[in-house]
């Protein structure tokens, strides 16, 4: 009776243990798939980040070719993420500061200029993202994730983590 009891038990507790570190291992794979999408949103704003910068540099660049003028047309390339190709952007008209950065006085007019670098609407997939024009600077939100601030007054674009 004792042998059966002890049998019994041991059973039991190598069930125990062996479900024990299946929940262990699914509780790591977990919190390494967590990781590896919050890795995938900071690539992103990273890569929002670089392109703005370099799209920056191009404007800049153009207002100094054409003399410094206060309205600037601009044609942008846009490297396709699908290929090697180079997309033409649409052609706008910005207004210049006297530092040769393109001006922003509003809200809309910050994301009018997001769209117009980018190429795109200012949004996030599956996080509340929005821009404000405070302190003579444009910030845009993405929720939990970062802050990135364009200076119009240095042409920079600096990004905040959350």
């Amino acid at each position: 009776m004792n042998q059966q009891l002890l049998d019994s038990n041991r059973a039991r507790f190598s069930g125990l243990v062996t479900f024990c570190i299946v929940l262990l291992v699914v509780l790591l794979l977990f919190v390494s798939l967590i990781r590896t999408m919050d890795q995938a949103e900071q690539q992103i704003i990273d890569e929002y980040s670089q392109t703005w910068g370099k799209q920056l540099a191009q404007v800049h660049g153009l207002w100094l070719a054409r003399f410094r003028p206060s309205h600037l047309t601009v044609n942008l390339y846009q490297r396709d993420a699908n290929s090697t190709e180079n997309i033409a952007l649409a052609p706008f008209t910005v207004a210049m500061s006297k530092a040769g950065w393109p001006q922003v006085a509003t809200t809309q007019q910050c994301l009018a200029l997001w769209h117009k670098l980018l190429g795109m609407p200012f949004k996030f997939e599956g996080k509340d993202s929005y821009a404000d024009y405070k302190q003579a600077k444009c910030f845009y939100t993405v929720e939990q994730l970062a802050v990135l601030i364009y200076d119009p007054e240095y042409g920079s674009i600096t990004k905040e983590w959350l």
